[in-house]
């Protein structure tokens, strides 16, 4: 038996031929988008963070208005199931003064009125 021998060749080659380079650059123009993408998106969040914030009043609740003011969670919960039972939807918040405000949205404030009494 014939034993069969193996030659290896080697060509040099420059670093810059073809497409062994393209791998490389397109990992580096990822890498330097995202860090500039990050970059951004900090900076962004420190001016927000740099703005004053800007004062509410205790009863501004934004789109929902109070409806009803209860002593305890109970009766809260009372008039918030019976709304709920009508179809409008209900929040409950604790003011200032310690009473529970009920809170719907604006829209419905007119049929939650009349629920409630």
């Amino acid at each position: 038996m014939r034993r069969a021998t193996r030659q290896w060749q080697t060509v040099a080659m420059l670093a810059l031929d073809g497409p062994y380079v393209i791998g490389p650059v397109v990992a580096l123009m990822v890498t330097g988008f995202l860090a500039l993408l990050l970059h951004r998106a900090l900076h962004r969040q420190e001016a927000e963070a740099a703005r004053p914030p800007v004062p509410s009043r205790p009863d501004d609740y934004g789109l929902l208005v109070p409806v009803a003011s209860c002593r305890d969670r109970v009766d809260a919960d009372l008039v918030r199931e019976h709304l709920a039972t009508a179809g409008i939807r209900s929040t409950l918040t604790t003011g200032v003064d310690g009473r529970i405000r009920v809170l719907v949205f604006a829209d419905a404030l007119d049929r939650a009125r009349r629920l409630v009494g």
